[in-house]
């Protein structure tokens, strides 16, 4: 009677049959880590196009905030320019003005002295002032019956705005009239009596005062 085993044979058969399931899994590997290369790479790509897309816009804002600076110092630089010609202007404006003060302001000066001594003349005041004034105080104001006559200049001296003047009063209420309208006028301010002398005319024989008075005028 013959016997065969045949447990060998089977053990054998099993790793002719495994064989080939191990080699196409080592082969299978290569396969896996190379699709997932290309996988990294291409995320890679997409995150270096994004960023290079954002760059791009990045740089074309700055680019436009740039245009944008140099406009406005552009602009600011012509700005500066008609400032600095409207400082020359008003500055040129104001030299002007002065001279035409200095040629006519002596002129009106004189003219408002003339209306304070002439006959029914006065100061040249603002009617509401003058009445706000004597609201304030009833003995403000100028006395427009004085007789002008009683009352004469022999000097007026005028240095940059300042102003002395000499002259005789026939008693000392002409005097005082004359130094309140003064100071009542918008031509003068700051006056002030410095001196006052009793004398004697010499034609007349009449008792007289002679007064000196300090004042500035506004032209």
């Amino acid at each position: 009677m013959i016997r065969i085993n045949l447990l060998p044979q089977a053990r054998k058969t099993t790793a002719v049959r495994a064989a080939p399931s191990a080699a196409g899994a080592s082969q299978a590997w290569p396969v896996v880590y190379f699709v997932a290369i290309l996988l990294w790479l291409g995320m890679l790509g997409v995150v270096y196009f994004l960023a290079l897309a954002d760059l791009d816009e990045q740089e074309a804002s700055n680019a436009d905030l740039s245009r944008q600076i140099q406009t406005a110092r552009g602009q600011g630089e012509g700005l500066e320019t008609c400032r600095a010609e409207l400082a020359k202007k008003h500055q040129l404006e104001q030299v002007v003005g002065e001279l035409q003060r200095k040629r006519s302001g002596p002129t009106r000066v004189l003219m408002e002295l003339s209306r304070i001594l002439s006959v029914g003349g006065g100061p040249t005041i603002d009617a509401e002032r003058l009445e706000a004034l004597r609201r304030d105080n009833p003995l403000a104001g100028f006395n427009r019956g004085w007789d002008t006559r009683r009352l004469w200049l022999n000097s007026f001296v005028e240095d940059t705005h300042e102003c002395t003047m000499h002259g005789f009063g026939k008693s000392n209420e002409d005097v005082a009239e004359f130094l309140r309208r003064l100071a009542l006028s918008e031509s003068f301010e700051d006056v002030t009596l410095t001196k006052t002398e009793s004398e004697i005319d010499p034609a007349t024989n009449l008792p007289l005062i002679q007064f000196e008075l300090t004042c500035k005028v506004r032209y």
